[in-house]
């Protein structure tokens, strides 16, 4: 045995094995030999059974629980060529007995197969010559039907039928009943034409524009054809006049479904409409007998037409209106757009369309109730029935298409262009360009961008240009309008009269407020206000006309910030890269801003500052005339009305100010030379101190101004009241107290003169003067008790001699005034040194006070008071101001 193994039959230790019996599994295995008799060291390795023998309770076990299993060789039947190999020594015998099985096994199959095969092949026998029998005898049906056709299929014979056949279609065609079926029917295509053509002919209401356009055609069609059939067979004079009539009626309804056509052509739709715009040009085509080149040449001259048409105000009714760019650039647009979606393509198919079958075969026309083709079809003649529309639907190309449209492009940019502008001329507001910048933009946008082999960048280009131009036109319009104010002052004073134009009226006079508070609280508050700032009729006109013109300010602002928050990303069609949506907005809201802008600050200075140069040559011609108080009163007024409300501009900042000095200086000069003629010719030439008796204090000094400064005083605060408040800002009563201060100061210092050559002239009289002075005093001494009544009545007398012109001494009647003795000199020199007091308390009170002329002239004064001591110029100084302080509010606009 192979393997050092035997062929052994294990049985169980107690049993008898018999020749050839197979217990347990009934299969030989190779069994090792037993090398121990302890089952626990047993294994399929370590033991054998030899031939036959008995096993141990222990090798019987290991076998009964499955650990065990006899090992067999595998050996592939079809590869043993002869017995040897079966019958070798390395082939036990239960391996041969397995391969003997194998090998029945493989026969068996091997002839089953077989047997199912020839079975097989033996029905598919049988069913071919089935099949051949069955062809035989068609063969044999086909020969004899054919010799048959043969026979009555001969030259003569077909000869004759046509023959025949030809004469008897003629008779019919030509016989009264087919000349009224026809007419009837031509009667019927011209009533359904007419019918389609107003949107009825029991179509219904779902049947769109372009399918009854084309389903018209087809009937016009039909209809020429039963007119050139009829006018060949007609003959009686009732069937001619029914022709010509029909004839008539069908060239109206062509001209009419033409109309139609160019109708949608010139209609700018979306593209939902496109499909009406594919039939109607289908329809013109079948209508005229047109190719694809001549139809698309015909589209985009009803467009280009359409175009022009949109911007024609022949009618005088009629204005241009932003809605005329919209409607042509969207027929500019859509023309593009249809044409580069039609062209060639779905053109050239659906005309193609239109001859794939005969014209009485087509469907639509059989559902048309109002033909009856299913009664008069018959009664055509073949010519009708057998037509079939022939158009060129293969005579364009692509790249013809896009030369047309590149050169009808051109063309309607020119007049798209020329119509805007056109439009554009017509508007002077800044917010209906704003909208139609919008609108034509968003359009252009949303549609410019989708045409192939087309930049819409140009467009876009030349359609912001031309806005842009406009609005800048605009603004240099209604910002050099500022001259109208310029205008209205040079009319003003061109106009001006005396106590009319200049005329103030006081916000205490009664008069006017009954109308204004008829008509509420606003015009009362305006009429309050107009007269507190001294808005008379010549100054509210002219600040009327600057705030007019300033909303032309705040629309360009309106519009500048409406440029900068617009947004121009395209919503409908996301197709834009980022980089091209940041370049339109960086150019449309940002750039045209900036532009419009800086135009606008250069505008504005410019015109303002030819407004001042203007203001101050009228002012030059009238600053020396005699009404140049009033008439800078006026230019004072108007200019703080503008300041007022002046741009944000560095340049306009100080507008009108190089002016106004000179103004406030003749308002000071008008305002104070009544005050001033007065004073000069009573309280310099004062001889007694009516006020002497009050003086308190040791030594007696002055605690109350002379009534000539405070008549002078009272004077000046009226008129200044009288001219307006409105007109004493800080700088107009600092120049009008520095003009005060001069010219009393100028006074001043003529008396001081005087009094010098009087001191060297006149030193002999100096002791008729003390002892005049002295009883003088005594008779003042008796008089205390009266001294009321004499100041009141020096005030009537000062104020009589105030309306009377000032009188001018001459040096005779001055040498006859009665000489003044020392002591009256003082006294007077002490009243007019708290006089200078106050007086540099409530004019001199300036920010040059530190420089006032009043200074030196108190020193002069104080020198001539014979006052010994600085304490006394003190207590006057002090008196001065408590009087001052008691008093201001009676010269408010002093103080």
């Amino acid at each position: 045995m192979a393997g050092g193994s035997t062929l052994a039959c294990v049985a169980p230790p107690n049993s008898t094995l018999l020749d050839g019996q197979l217990p347990l599994s009934k299969q030989p295995f190779n069994v090792p030999r037993s090398t121990t008799n302890d089952p626990a060291q047993l294994s399929a390795t370590n033991f054998r059974i030899d031939a036959c023998r008995k096993v141990t309770p222990s090798e019987y076990d290991f076998i009964a629980r499955g650990s065990y299993e006899p090992t067999m060789t595998d050996t592939d039947t079809s590869k043993l060529t002869s017995s040897a190999q079966i019958f070798s020594p390395n082939n036990t015998l239960p391996q041969i007995r397995a391969i003997h099985k194998s090998l029945h096994v493989a026969i068996e199959e091997k002839s089953t197969r077989l047997r199912t095969q020839v079975g097989s092949s033996y029905r598919d026998l049988l069913g071919t010559a089935d099949t051949i029998v069955h062809m035989r005898d068609d063969n044999d049906v086909v020969q004899e039907l054919l010799g048959k056709m043969g026979g009555r299929c001969g030259r003569a014979v077909i000869g004759s039928k046509a023959t025949g056949l030809a004469n008897f279609v003629k008779k019919e065609n030509k016989s009264a009943a087919s000349i009224a079926a026809r007419l009837r029917l031509l009667d019927a295509c011209v009533l359904v034409v007419g019918r389609i053509l107003k949107g009825g002919g029991g179509l219904g209401d779902n049947v769109k524009r372009g399918d009854r356009l084309v389903l018209s055609t087809k009937v016009l069609v039909l209809s020429r054809l039963l007119i050139k059939s009829l006018s060949d067979d007609a003959a009686d004079l009732s069937s001619r006049r029914a022709i010509e009539a029909a004839r008539t009626s069908v060239s109206k309804l062509r001209r009419r479904l033409l109309r139609n056509v160019e109708k949608v052509f010139e209609r700018a739709g979306n593209e939902t409409e496109r499909e009406d715009v594919q039939k109607a040009l289908c329809a013109y085509s079948l209508a005229t007998s047109s190719g694809a080149r001549d139809v698309l040449r015909h589209f985009l001259h009803v467009r280009g037409e359409a175009m022009g048409l949109a911007f024609e105000v022949e009618d005088h009714n009629r204005k241009r209106s932003a809605e005329d760019v919209v409607q042509s650039l969207k027929l500019y647009s859509r023309t593009l757009l249809d044409v580069q979606a039609l062209v060639p393509g779905r053109l050239s198919l659906a005309l193609s369309g239109l001859k794939s079958h005969p014209l009485l075969a087509d469907p639509s026309l059989k559902q048309l109730e109002g033909l009856r083709l299913d009664i008069y079809e018959r009664w055509c003649d073949e010519e009708i029935q057998y037509f079939t529309p022939f158009v060129r639907h293969d005579d364009l190309d692509g790249s013809q298409a896009r030369d047309m449209l590149s050169a009808w492009s051109e063309k309607g940019s020119e007049v798209l262009l020329d119509g805007l502008k056109k439009t554009l001329d017509t508007m002077s507001e800044f917010k209906l360009i704003m909208e139609l910048r919008t609108s034509v933009l968003e359009l252009w946008i949303r549609d410019g961008g989708k045409a192939r082999g087309i930049d819409p960048s140009e467009m876009q280009d030349s359609l912001r240009e031309a806005i842009n131009s406009r609005m800048l036109a605009v603004l240099d319009t209604k910002v050099s309008k500022l001259r109208l104010v310029g205008s209205e002052l040079s009319s003003a004073l061109g106009r001006w009269k005396d106590g009319i134009t200049d005329e103030h009226v006081s916000i205490w006079d009664d008069e006017g407020y009954d109308a204004a508070l008829a008509g509420g609280a606003a015009p009362f508050v305006q009429e309050v206000v107009s007269r507190l700032y001294g808005r008379n009729d010549a100054v509210s006109k002219a600040a009327h006309s600057y705030k007019s013109w300033y909303h032309v300010i705040d629309d360009v602002k309106e519009v500048v910030e409406q440029l900068r928050r617009q947004r121009w990303d395209n919503d409908y069609d996301e197709i834009e890269d980022e980089e091209t949506i940041e370049a339109r907005q960086k150019l449309l809201s940002k750039d045209d801003p900036q532009m419009l802008q800086e135009r606008l600050d250069t505008t504005l200075d410019k015109s303002f500052k030819e407004l001042e140069d203007h203001i101050q040559n009228l002012w030059n011609e009238r600053a020396e005339s005699s009404r140049n108080g009033k008439v800078a009163m006026y230019f004072l007024r108007v200019m703080r009305d503008i300041r007022h409300q002046l741009p944000e501009r560095p340049s306009i900042k100080k507008f009108g100010l190089t002016i106004v000095p000179s103004l406030h200086e003749k308002v000071a000069v008008a305002v104070s030379r009544p005050a001033l003629e007065e004073f000069s010719a009573q309280g310099i030439s004062q001889r007694v101190v009516v006020g002497r008796p009050l003086w308190d204090g040791e030594p007696p000094l002055p605690n109350q101004p002379s009534p000539e400064i405070f008549q002078f005083l009272r004077s000046l605060s009226l008129s200044m009241s009288d001219e307006g408040v409105d007109l004493w800002t800080k700088a107009a009563v600092s120049v009008l107290k520095k003009h005060l201060s001069e010219q009393l100061c100028e006074m001043w210092q003529a008396v001081l003169l005087e009094n010098s050559s009087e001191e060297q002239v006149a030193p002999k009289q100096k002791d008729a003067e003390e002892e005049k002075s002295k009883e003088e005093e005594a008779k003042e001494d008796n008089d205390d008790e009266d001294t009321d009544e004499e100041d009141a009545e020096k005030a009537d007398e000062n104020k009589s001699d105030a309306d009377e012109p000032a009188k001018v001494e001459d040096p005779v009647e001055e040498n006859q005034k009665p000489s003044l003795s020392a002591e009256q000199k003082a006294d007077i020199f002490t009243q007019w040194l708290f006089d200078v007091a106050l007086l540099r308390r409530c004019i001199g009170n300036t920010e040059e006070a530190s420089s006032s002329p009043f200074q030196s002239l108190e020193d002069k004064f104080h020198q001539h008071s014979k006052l010994e001591d600085a304490a006394a110029k003190q207590r006057i100084s002090k008196s001065a101001d408590d009087f001052w302080q008691r008093t201001s509010l009676l010269f408010g606009l002093l103080a």
